[in-house]
């Protein structure tokens, strides 16, 4: 019983060296995610968390759309990115939001990074 027991011990301590030996760990598997689409979250360092409710919540917290102060509202967005290295990558993005009744929200969106000529 005590040789099972041991034996039992050393496999699960090899296992879990293995499981833990993950040393190519990928941070964003899509980092474009986190650029800011709107001109008033990018001013402020990326806080839209803790901002009021506007149109851009849902990147940042969807369920600030239960207290926005319009019923429903649009926005349409161009951001040129690293406009220094290449002209032609961007991001576009659309969003709709429709406030339900004071406690409910729907919302959505989409989003397009452009790459551009990749030569």
């Amino acid at each position: 019983m005590r040789k099972i027991a041991i034996l039992s011990l050393c496999l699960f301590a090899g296992a879990t060296q293995w499981m833990q030996a993950q040393d190519r760990v990928i941070t964003t598997g899509v980092p474009f995610l986190m650029i800011a689409a709107d001109a008033r979250a990018a001013g402020m360092g990326d806080i839209g968390v803790s901002s009021s409710s506007d149109a851009y919540s849902q990147q940042y917290n969807p369920a600030k759309y239960a207290f926005a102060l319009t019923k429903q509202g649009f926005s349409v967005s161009y951001t040129p990115y690293l406009t220094s290295i290449a002209n032609d990558i961007s991001l576009g993005q659309i969003t709709y939001f429709n406030k339900i009744n004071e406690r409910s929200a729907f919302a959505g969106s989409l989003r397009y990074f452009g790459l551009g000529d990749i030569q």
